[in-house]
């Protein structure tokens, strides 16, 4: 799930064309140059390519392509998790009831007939452009914490069971990494609960930036808890990011008098899902957790984590 930004307009907006015919794409792309950006392909295969790279917010798919039509890549694109809330409108020249069908079931949302009619395909892309705006907001407004900005819970809930899909499906470990503010009671004790909120948005605008790849996410799980989903990462991946926390955070010099070091520090701890192993991802959370206590009985401003053997290491920042 990909929360888009609540400050776009229609211009910000982007529009996939697919269709194998040159001059198909040119006159879609020319009419929709004043309405959003606009990218084409000639075939299925390079849009499904194109969209492992980049989300378009609405893709106009041709019906009838070689090797691969329009029905069969619009299932392929409402099974991936990544590419499911894409909305595809079908271009086609036949509009029988047969043809429309096919498209509903396919997972379309509309369809224009072929040869386009240039006001029609104009609104028809606005609209669904429209409600494609809408609908990101009511994700960000659900899914986003509003003090930080960073996912929260809920965003946990609903994307993790289809991340730990991705993660068997592609054969690639999923690391996750937990940690907290340490002694973050006696901060807020000591400076009040709002400069306690200044110092959560501190720390979560400064490991945003931090993060590396846009698929690792970054949420608020509560309080002063935070958790970093990240795909594709082993067990040294995962204590690499445990070391970049502490040193994030160390950078910003937020000053705790009553820190043993003077300064704001954290604790983080990690451990690693590999796909189709006996293991939950439930297993591979509280190991996370049970490391991030391991860190704190270390003194704090540490971090540990489950290395390949099984065994839980700890290391400082």
């Amino acid at each position: 799930m990909v929360i888009r930004s609540t400050s776009r307009t229609l211009a910000d907006c982007h529009v996939l064309i697919v269709d194998d015919q040159a001059s198909s794409r040119l006159v879609m792309s020319t009419l929709l140059e004043d309405v959003a950006r606009c990218d084409s392909v000639a075939s299925a295969e390079e849009a499904m390519e194109f969209c492992s790279r980049t989300l378009p917010d609405l893709i106009l798919m041709d019906v009838f392509m070689p090797d691969m039509d329009g029905h069969e890549a619009c299932r392929h694109l409402a099974n991936n998790p990544k590419t499911q809330h894409i909305p595809v409108v079908f271009v086609t020249a036949s509009v029988s009831d047969e043809e429309q069908e096919k498209c509903w079931n396919a997972g379309g949302v509309d369809f224009v007939q072929k040869p386009v009619n240039a006001t029609t395909l104009i609104n028809r892309v606005k609209s669904h452009l429209a409600h494609k705006l809408k609908t990101d907001l009511l994700e960000q407004l659900i899914y986003t914490d509003r003090l930080t900005g960073c996912f929260n819970r809920h965003y946990l809930e609903e994307s993790l069971p289809d991340i730990v899909r991705e993660a068997d499906r592609t054969g690639t470990p999923l690391s996750i990494a937990i940690f907290d503010i340490d002694l973050f009671k006696q901060y807020n004790d000591k400076y009040g609960h709002i400069e306690g909120d200044t110092c959560l948005w501190k720390i979560a605008k400064a490991l945003k930036s931090s993060l590396l790849r846009p698929m690792d996410r970054l949420i608020r799980v509560g309080g002063e808890e935070f958790l970093i989903i990240l795909p594709g990462t082993h067990e040294e991946g995962a204590q690499t990011v445990c070391e970049r926390i502490l040193q994030t955070v160390s950078t910003e010099r937020i000053v705790h008098v009553r820190s043993p070091s003077g300064f704001l520090t954290v604790s983080a701890g990690a451990a690693t899902y590999h796909p189709n192993s006996a293991d939950m991802i439930d297993e591979t959370m509280l190991a996370a957790d049970k490391c991030l206590y391991l860190a704190k009985e270390n003194g704090r401003n540490s971090y540990a984590f489950v290395g390949p053997d099984g065994e839980s290491r700890v290391g400082a920042g």
